[in-house]
């Protein structure tokens, strides 16, 4: 492969750096970076104008159903949606059947994917066994496979002292302990944000104090253990104020957050007629909470944008929507949502933006990062700008259908996906698969 993409806008985030050049990549690895270069038997030229290049897109909350819930989805669709959606890397929660709660299960992770030969997927191993809450998992066995991180998401750690040693254990691996913070006492039978628009709907609600209470808690653990905590889809106003506080003492904590939470609300399920792909956990909040999420996220106190990837088969989507399950397939919009609200709306920077789609949650999970550096393997995605598109759920590689952005026209869409110097997705269609 002799690839030259010119006059593209190159993005360094772990730089803050942007630059318009030239991109020269042959047999996998980048051989130059300049201004108009010259290269001898080129196989492809792309032009870049209206183009941005960013390195190591990595999404590190997606669930990919595999094993034991491949109707929903499996590795493979998995992993097709995820280079679709312009990501190199991806994190997998363990809350499949069986959960990934040993050796064993982290191995065929790994051994599968590699067979596939598209995405880079990491695992993340279950806190406790089975995700009961009530006894830790072999973390250490599970470390030495290769998890990055430890999570029972789907469930919270109700049991503190359950929470504590985790945090406490995790440390000799310097891997966070990911909390889906829920108060399960709270939100029995919820199925949408507690308040007006659940009274006018007629469904049960799920409180903020439902989130908020076991942030708060899991601050004060990772403060008395020093511990690695990091918060899974945060939703709430509070749950940012004790983030932000934990930050200002120094404690190690980071968070998420996903498109949906970012730009849709409560209202939106109101205004859809009850649509249950609008039915997400955490629920959506109040215009409040929106502001308080964009604001936290370009003062950085949020760290990462994650897709929280929840892919259904329409039978447990298509049902009244306090039986619908909860979740959206998210892998393959994120990227364009992210442009066109977060940069084209809210005129958000740029590069500060795609920082928490690359570098940031790269180094919360000690994934490997790969820059646009002279020498490297390319790992890169190459966005069009300017390619705008209505989504259509018909058309995602995941067997996923489930978005409540059906319909709706976005701006800023992957082009190209090359992993480890190898292009997976090029111009809407997969390439190279191996392990179908």
């Amino acid at each position: 492969m002799k690839l030259l993409i010119r006059n593209a806008l190159l993005i360094h985030p772990e730089k803050d750096f942007e630059e318009k050049k030239d991109i020269f990549i042959e047999n996998g690895i980048i051989k130059d970076i300049g201004e108009n270069l010259k290269i001898d038997d080129l196989q492809e030229i792309i032009d870049g104008e209206g183009k941005i290049i960013v390195p190591s897109l990595t999404d590190i909350h997606t669930h990919l159903r595999e094993p034991g819930f491949e109707w929903k989805e499996n590795l493979l669709s998995g992993s097709m949606s995820a280079v679709a959606g312009g990501f190199t890397s991806i994190a997998c929660m363990p809350n499949t059947s069986p959960p990934l709660d040993q050796r064993s299960s982290i191995e065929y992770i790994y051994k599968r994917s590699q067979e596939i030969g598209l995405v880079n997927i990491y695992p993340i191993g279950t806190i406790t066994k089975e995700r009961e809450g009530k006894e830790l998992s072999e973390m250490g066995d599970m470390y030495s496979a290769g998890v990055v991180g430890f999570s029972d998401d789907g469930d919270c750690v109700m049991n503190s002292e359950i929470l504590r040693c985790a945090l406490e254990y995790s440390k000799m691996f310097n891997t966070p302990i990911i909390e889906h913070c829920e108060d399960t006492n709270l939100t029995q039978e919820g199925s949408i944000n507690w308040g007006k628009t659940a009274t006018i709907l007629g469904l049960k609600g799920m409180p903020w104090t439902a989130e908020a209470s076991i942030v708060a808690r899991d601050i004060f653990l990772a403060q008395l253990t020093g511990g690695k905590l990091h918060i899974a889809h945060v939703s709430c106003w509070q749950s940012i104020e004790m983030i932000k506080w934990a930050k200002k003492y120094g404690i190690k904590v980071t968070c998420e957050v996903t498109p949906h939470h970012l730009i849709l609300t409560e209202d939106y399920v109101k205004e859809t007629n009850y649509d249950p792909d609008t039915k997400v956990n955490p629920p959506l909040r109040t215009k409040e909470d929106q502001e308080a999420l964009w604001k936290a996220l370009e003062e950085d106190i949020i760290d990462a944008i994650v897709s929280d990837h929840a892919p259904h088969h329409q039978d447990d989507k298509l049902k009244e929507y306090n039986l619908a399950e909860f979740g959206i397939s998210g892998l393959e919009t994120i990227i364009p949502l992210i442009i066109t609200y977060g940069h084209l709306s809210r005129k958000l920077n740029l590069s500060k933006l795609l920082k928490k789609i690359s570098y940031n949650p790269s180094k919360i999970l000690n994934i490997p990062y790969i820059p646009l550096e002279k020498g490297n393997i390319a790992n890169l995605t190459v966005i069009d700008l300017k390619k705008e598109k209505v989504v259509n759920p018909l058309e995602f590689f995941s067997k996923g259908k489930n978005t409540p952005f059906k319909g709706w026209r976005l701006r800023g869409w992957p082009v190209l996906t090359i992993v480890k110097g190898k292009i997976v997705f090029k111009e809407g269609k997969i390439i190279n698969v191996q392990g179908i």
